[in-house]
C-alpha cells in the first residue's frame, strides 16, 4: 500500500482563540466521529532510547522526525493503537496496528518478547528497537481535543487543551492520573492536518494567515518538564 503524506501545520493559540474557534469550526464543519460532548480526551505513550535519540531529533530540527508510541482514547484500553509516526518537514505519515491491553502492559514494562511471534513486518521493526534498547516507555502525554474534519482535501482541524505530561508508564492505563502541566493554563495547539491540498476557505474560516507556525512538539514539552 503506498504511504500517503500528510501536510502538518501547527500553531499556539490562547484558550478564548480556541473558544471563538469552536464556535466558527461547529458551524461550518462536521465534527470528528470520535468526539463525545465536542471533544475526546487522548493518551499518548511515547517511546525512546536511553540516549533521548527521539528528544534530539526533536529538539535539533532533523530533516525526518520518527517517533514510537500508543494511544487510547476516552480512556478506552479495549482499543489500543501502537503507532510508527515520521515526519519530514511539514509532511508525515504514520503506520501501526491494534494490540491487547495485555500486550500494552508487557511494553509497559520493557518487554516485547511477544512481538517475536507475529507475523508482521511494523512488529518486527518494533521487536528490533525494543531488544536493542531503542524502544523503551519515556513519555506520557494527556490532553482533551476538539476536533473537526472536512472532506475536500481530506482536512482534519484540531484544538488540544489541558495538555499534561508524566514520567510514569503506568499511568497510560490509569485514565485518572494525568501528571503535570505542558503548557500555561490558556495556552492550547492547533493542527491542521490535510492530504493533497488546503481548500481555499479553510484559512479564512480559522485564520491562520495571521497566525505564525510553530514546531511545537508536545512530545518534546513533555518530555523536558521536571
Amino acid at each position: 500500500m503506498a504511504r500517503v503524506y500528510r501536510t502538518e501545520l501547527k500553531y499556539r493559540i490562547c484558550a478564548l482563540d480556541r473558544q471563538l474557534l469552536l464556535c466558527r469550526l461547529s458551524k461550518a464543519l462536521q465534527p470528528d466521529s470520535h468526539t463525545q460532548n465536542g471533544m475526546y480526551s487522548v493518551r499518548t505513550l511515547y517511546f525512546d532510547s536511553p540516549y533521548d535519540n527521539a528528544l534530539s531529533d526533536s529538539l535539533d530540527g532533523s530533516a525526518e522526525k520518527v517517533k514510537f508510541r500508543m494511544r487510547i482514547y476516552n480512556g478506552d484500553v479495549s482499543f489500543i493503537r501502537l503507532e510508527k509516526k515520521v515526519r519530514t518537514g511539514r509532511g508525515g505519515f504514520k503506520t501501526g496496528v491494534c494490540i491487547s491491553p495485555e500486550e500494552c502492559t508487557q511494553l509497559l514494562h520493557a518487554d516485547a518478547a511477544w512481538m517475536r511471534s507475529r507475523d508482521d513486518p511494523f512488529l518486527q521493526e518494533c521487536y528490533a528497537r525494543a531488544a536493542s534498547g531503542f524502544l523503551r516507555p519515556s513519555v506520557l502525554l494527556s490532553y482533551d481535543r476538539d476536533a473537526f474534519i472536512c472532506r475536500q482535501g481530506n482536512v482534519r482541524i484540531t484544538i488540544d487543551s489541558r495538555i499534561h505530561a508524566s514520567h510514569n508508564p503506568e499511568f497510560f492505563l490509569r485514565p485518572g492520573a494525568s501528571g503535570a502541566p505542558v503548557t500555561a493554563d490558556n495556552i492550547c495547539v492547533l493542527e491542521v492536518k490535510y492530504d493533497a491540498f488546503l481548500p481555499d476557505f479553510i484559512p479564512h474560516l480559522i485564520g491562520i494567515g495571521d497566525l505564525p507556525l510553530q514546531a511545537f512538539s508536545k512530545f518534546a514539552a513533555g518530555k523536558i518538564i521536571d
